[in-house]
């Protein structure tokens, strides 16, 4: 995992790099700058810390400036489910309980120092009055997200452990160089064990190949 230690993030480059990513999904002037950055906060999250725990209200929801961040359950057994990872550019909160603000049943923790731009349910609704193509971008996040969610669950139901473990790097190329393999393990739903022994097989089956 990166050294997150070696650098801090200043908030005109946070707000910079919000502003290009509003601007590669929908129209946004230099007058809603503003606007967006008197409700956007600028948060640090160290190592392990929770941006959101079970049980909770989600009254905040965040964008992802530098980090990383797993979204998971815990069953009954209290065994972690991880739904999914979220890196630079990426939206974490629980979109459900921050609409209707019931109790959470994700647990949204940082993997390694984490910066996130923060907003909560007021500053969103004035934000939608103030530049309502922002509403057209959380209707493709919301989707975005939804889209993630389905595609993991038909990978879990009908893939292999190593179709879903060719799925996972292929859409994040580096995701063993930023999260630890027992996480990995969790989020493909096997043991860690389990997922080194698929590693050695995959190795053995190109060296055949080659």
């Amino acid at each position: 995992m990166e050294d997150s230690n070696a650098f801090e993030v200043n908030s005109n480059e946070a707000y910079e790099q919000l502003f290009a990513y509003i601007r590669g999904k929908v129209a946004l002037s230099e007058q809603d700058e503003a606007p967006l950055r008197q409700r956007f906060q600028l948060r640090k999250l160290t190592k392990k810390q929770f941006f959101l725990q079970e049980g909770q209200k989600a009254i905040e929801h965040a964008y992802v400036v530098k980090g990383c961040m797993r979204v998971y359950y815990q069953d009954q057994k209290m065994q972690e489910h991880v739904l999914y990872f979220g890196f630079k550019d990426w939206w974490v909160g629980d979109l459900g309980s921050f609409d209707d603000e019931s109790p959470t049943r994700l647990n949204i923790q940082a993997m390694d120092d984490t910066w996130l731009l923060v907003f909560d349910r007021k500053a969103i609704e004035e934000l939608f009055l103030l530049i309502p193509a922002l509403e057209s971008l959380f209707r493709k996040m919301a989707q975005r997200t939804l889209s993630v969610l389905q595609k993991r669950l038909f990978l879990t139901v009908s893939a292999s452990a190593e179709e879903r473990y060719l799925a996972l790097l292929e859409r994040y190329p580096s995701i063993e160089q930023l999260v630890p393999q027992y996480q990995i393990a969790s989020y493909l739903g096997i043991m860690p064990e389990s997922l080194s022994r698929l590693k050695k097989q995959m190795i053995a089956k190109v060296r055949q190949q080659q």
